[in-house]
């Protein structure tokens, strides 16, 4: 079946490419239902930039010069800011319902309009160790950045 070249394929076209000599002829319809019942689930894809022949070559690069690094990576962090909604779904809640139980209550995600409560945090992982979750209450800029994060929190670990 066409679909397991690319998860992006739309059903309908992959039903029109598993039309070929001596194959029997699949609906659409058999295609989602085989998809459901197998382990891959509906998911929304992960956006990104599309990247030309130059970021690849700088990326290649990059990795080739830090290929032979061992003590180096030590003393590497890798941080990341995450933002919890602590109200309703960001959009990332999925539910799988049989035809008609669209309106039910127990398969509608009911929220609210307008700003949802929600923390900022902030993280990172470094060489066997990994530092504690920081808490952003406001907007996190350079200055708060360091004597709220760097200096506490992770040039310990270095």
């Amino acid at each position: 079946m066409a679909a397991s070249s690319s998860s992006f394929i739309p059903t309908p076209l992959a039903h029109a490419d598993n039309l070929g000599e001596g194959h029997p002829r699949v609906s659409a319809r058999t295609i989602r239902r085989r998809l459901q019942q197998s382990v891959l689930s509906a998911r929304r894809p992960l956006l990104g930039l599309p990247l030309t022949q130059n970021h690849r070559r700088l990326r290649r690069q990059w990795c080739d010069e830090r290929s032979m690094w061992v003590a180096e990576w030590n003393e590497v962090v890798f941080t990341d800011e995450s933002r919890i909604c602590l109200q309703h779904h960001d959009g990332w809640i999925r539910v799988w319902i049989h035809r008609g139980e669209r309106m039910l209550n127990s398969c509608v995600m009911h929220h609210h309009t307008g700003p949802a409560p929600g923390i900022m945090v902030w993280g990172g992982i470094i060489h066997h160790s990994h530092t504690p979750l920081v808490r952003n209450v406001n907007t996190l800029n350079r200055e708060r950045y360091i004597s709220e994060v760097l200096e506490p929190v992770v040039l310990p670990y270095l």
